[in-house]
């Protein structure tokens, strides 16, 4: 069934969806409006995008397939298979999150109503809509025309609503017929097809390149692929076209079944194709963290998106051993993390004073006790005894979301405690104070992960952090360089090093942020957690080592269409072509 949408009256609608989220489950056709859709031959090169998703193709199984046009696509592409979908891999909500650039965690989409399911912790407050991207294209560049092929309807009568025209196919056959049909006939500016066959057959035989009808069903798909490039290339403008294919699939699949947050089950593969683009594997190391986000304040009651649903660690009660994290202990300390903040309305300096690292019951004034806080962009440690403290600046931190390791090092030096703070390994700040009274840096409270009780501002925290050290000694700029440079500290080295806490934090163990010092205390998980996988970029990390999540999808496109997103879109995704551009932007 083909379907023409008049985009005004599709754009109401969608505002009026995105503002109540009603139960319906078909929309009215517009009278058709049939255009003139041949493209003007004025010699300007205009960029498009191709995007195919083969669902339920696992990435470590195509890499071992490797069917023919697929491995051709490579020697122009910037590609991996290793990209990884979120941990709902159902297929609505793995194709809203290629489509909405959030994850699902945000979207809340289950099913192919492509209603966003209430918060179970707030049941009666309205879900929050994200419009789809063809939405979003269709209000900024409304030139650029846009057509789906798609085997689920809901996706042309749902998702992709604001489609200047739909395709449902019945097969992948009639996909690869229609799609040819459209780049032969139309105009596209962006074209977005969904495969289902390879799905079909991993449920039927497996999802594994050991399964022969898995294989058959990828060279299968592989060929409609072949004939759909042959059908681009055929365009009669294709020289005046600067076309970006991208390939991929929505989530992967472990022996029968799909839906799940395994590994295998979220293991995608993914391709950016342009015929300029030198070929190039992205691989990358994976950093598995909690995310830690809210305010504990209830006069902040207007933070409705960290509200009830907030998230930290701390014991409660305090543990007795816990005063092992206190200054005063041993009069020399060592704390460092790595730290990745999460933007609010797409900015990132949205903090002010905002403490998520210590143990300290309100850092304001001289409070005793120590933490990291956030404000702004920067970050600051704070040391108070009681009625002197020291805040050393340690500058910008994770100001675009990027994976940052930070440390505090408390001594005394010529008598006068010190505290020497650095930021992927280099000293970015240092301040001393004769009159602190290392043995009163102590406090009562519990260490804590995430946001505190009190905050000045009530402006809330949202950041992802893991593999956090604590040491009873002030070490040495060689050694927080070493673990600046690393994820994690071999067991072999816990001996004479004077770790007395670490915290990796990928996981929870019986609600707990377990440590690896035994005997040592566990700190307890207090809300609702999230566990967030994303790609190591730490200064060390080689720059093309990328991991490609299908909230990319959405900022790529938009970036190659030279369409600007809006940071009050909050979305989720990065850009990293234009790491490239020397290679496809001609002077």
């Amino acid at each position: 069934m083909k379907r023409y949408f008049n985009r005004i009256k599709v754009a109401i609608c969608a505002l009026a969806i995105l503002t109540v989220w009603v139960g319906c489950t078909k929309y009215e056709n517009p009278p058709a409006v049939y255009e003139d859709l041949e493209q003007v031959g004025d010699g300007t090169v205009k960029r498009k995008v191709l995007f195919i998703s083969i669902d339920g193709a696992v990435g470590a199984e195509i890499k071992k397939i490797m069917p023919t046009n697929i491995a051709e696509l490579l020697k122009t592409s910037k590609y991996t298979f290793e990209s990884v979908a979120n941990n709902n891999t159902k297929n609505a909500a793995t194709w809203m999150t290629m489509m909405s650039g959030v994850s699902a965690d945000m979207h809340g989409i289950e099913d192919d109503s492509y209603i966003p399911k209430p918060n179970e912790n707030n049941p009666h407050a309205t879900p929050v809509g994200y419009p789809s991207i063809l939405y979003r294209i269709s209000t900024l560049a409304p030139t650029t025309k846009s057509f789906v092929v798609a085997r689920d309807q809901a996706i042309n009568t749902k998702l992709l609503v604001s489609a200047d025209e739909t395709f449902d196919a019945t097969s992948d056959e009639a996909v690869k017929k229609q799609v040819v049909e459209v780049l032969a006939k139309k105009n596209p500016g962006i074209a977005i097809v969904q495969f289902k066959d390879v799905l079909t057959a991993g449920e039927q035989y497996g999802f594994s390149a050991s399964q022969t009808g898995y294989v058959d069903a990828v060279k299968k798909v592989d060929g409609y692929i072949g004939e759909i490039l042959t059908a681009l290339k055929a365009r009669t403008n294709y020289k005046t076209e600067d076309w970006l294919v991208i390939l991929t699939s929505n989530h992967g699949g472990v022996d029968k079944s799909y839906g799940g947050d395994s590994f295998a089950e979220r293991n995608t593969f993914t391709i950016f194709q342009n015929n300029n683009f030198k070929q190039l594997e992205l691989k990358t190391e994976m950093i598995k963290s909690m995310r830690f986000f809210g305010f504990y304040d209830a006069g902040q009651s207007s933070y409705t998106y960290y509200n009830p649903i907030a998230f930290r660690g701390r014991n409660n009660p305090v543990l007795p051993n816990e005063t092992i994290y206190d200054v005063a202990k041993t009069g020399e300390f060592t704390v460092d993390a790595k730290v990745k903040m999460n933007p609010t309305n797409g900015a990132f300096d949205y903090a002010s004073n905002a403490p998520f690292l210590g143990k300290n019951a309100a850092r304001t004034g001289s409070t005793s006790g120590w933490a990291f806080f956030k404000s702004g962009n920067a970050l600051t440690f704070f040391l108070a005894d009681g009625s002197t403290n020291v805040q050393p600046g340690m500058g910008p931190v994770s100001s675009a979301g990027e994976w940052t390791h930070i440390a505090a090092v408390v001594s005394t030096i010529n008598n006068v405690p010190t505290v020497k703070v650095y930021v992927n390994g280099l000293k970015t700040g240092e301040a001393s104070s004769a009159t602190l009274n290392l043995s009163k840096a102590l406090s009562t409270t519990g260490l804590t992960f995430g946001y505190f009780p009190y905050i000045f501002s009530g402006r809330p925290v949202d950041m992802q952090l893991c593999d956090v050290h604590i040491y009873n000694k002030a070490l040495d700029e060689a050694a927080i360089k070493k673990n600046a440079t690393r994820v994690g500290i071999p067991d072999a080295e816990f001996a004479g090093s004077g770790l007395i806490g670490y915290w990796p934090m990928e996981s929870l163990v019986n609600n707990k942020f377990m440590n690896k010092i035994t005997g040592n205390p566990d700190i307890e998980a207090q809300g609702a957690s999230r566990t967030v996988l994303s790609g190591n970029n730490l200064p060390y990390v080689d720059p093309n080592a990328i991991l490609i999540q299908p909230e990319d999808m959405f900022t790529q496109i938009f970036y190659w269409l030279e369409i600007q997103t809006q940071r009050t879109w909050n979305l989720q995704g990065q850009v990293f072509l234009n790491k490239y551009e020397v290679e496809f932007l001609k002077p």
